[in-house]
């Protein structure tokens, strides 16, 4: 029968797991607790949450949630960050982790119900964020709006010159006369 702690944690997890659309695996070997310590204060500012999870249990959260292929991304220390909101601003800081200390690895992500590996985990890295992606939709719906407000500025200058020189030939015309 586990203990009672172990419980309670297992109930937490799972309510993680159970809020957050994907959950990223991180593999730790011989990092300080300093270095995990400034890690997860990275990770607060885009995450919900991490955690240090024993391998039993991160097996067992796994299989309850049928998240088959998990288990080979469990070595050495782990870490699960969970989110909720932009998948490619944790999976930056986690390459950013796995940059600044060699033996932190970003081992892989459990997204959408399937589960991806590092690779997965450092294209996400490199995709822009959605606040990103708004601001180049914005600017090349502009685009166009930008380029018709030119042309008919360009027209309407176009006719004031052609009137102007009416004007002109006009006076010249009547000074002749």
């Amino acid at each position: 029968m586990p203990s009672i702690e172990k419980e309670l944690m297992f109930q937490e997890i799972v309510k993680e797991f159970e809020k957050s659309p994907y959950a990223f695996i991180s593999n730790l070997q011989g990092v300080s607790v300093l270095d995990i310590s400034e890690a997860r204060r990275n990770l607060e500012k885009v995450s919900r949450r991490s955690l240090m999870v024993k391998h039993a249990m991160a097996r067992k959260i796994f299989a309850k949630f049928n998240v088959s292929g998990a288990d080979k991304y469990l070595n050495g220390s782990v870490i699960i960050t969970f989110g909720d909101k932009d998948p490619q601003d944790i999976s930056k800081k986690l390459v950013d982790c796995a940059k600044a200390n060699a033996k932190w690895v970003p081992a892989g992500v459990i997204f959408e119900g399937q589960v991806h590996g590092e690779d997965f985990v450092k294209q996400l890295a490199k995709l822009p964020s959605r606040k990103e992606l708004l601001t180049q939709l914005v600017l090349r719906m502009n685009s166009p709006i930008h380029g018709f407000v030119n042309v008919l500025g360009a027209l309407t200058r176009n006719l004031v010159v052609a009137l102007e020189e009416v004007r002109k030939k006009k006076a010249t015309s009547g000074a002749a006369s």
